[in-house]
């Protein structure tokens, strides 16, 4: 059986020693650090309770209550708030119903 002389070592490959898997392991944090501050919103996006607020100066009735819920649409997606407004009857069941969609990013309202 022969054995590998000294002078034909192989060398180790980068991800092999502690450095490189450090290395490795520092540039997969940095990769994801970076997509996470990317896809993340700036802050000034119109709230809830603005959007609620936009919807109830459209109105064409007075609305005894809200519901609203963030919704996403078109390619690539777009957050709104969908925002109804109802009068509620006397057995409990909603009598006069309009619902609004106000985009997240600029506010714009739009009736659905």
């Amino acid at each position: 059986m022969a054995t590998p002389s000294t002078g034909t070592a192989r060398s180790r490959d980068l991800r092999d020693r502690p450095f490189g898997r450090l290395a490795l392991l520092v540039a997969v944090l940095a990769l994801a650090f970076v997509s996470a501050r990317a896809c993340q919103s700036r802050g000034d996006d119109v709230s809830s309770e603005r959007a609620i607020e936009l919807a109830r100066a459209e109105a064409s009735f007075e609305a005894d209550r809200a519901q609203v819920r963030l919704v996403q649409r078109g390619i690539p997606a777009r957050a709104y708030w969908a925002v109804s407004l109802y009068d509620v009857g006397a057995r409990g069941a909603p009598t006069k119903v309009e619902v609004y969609l106000v985009d997240r990013a600029t506010g714009r309202l739009s009736r659905s």
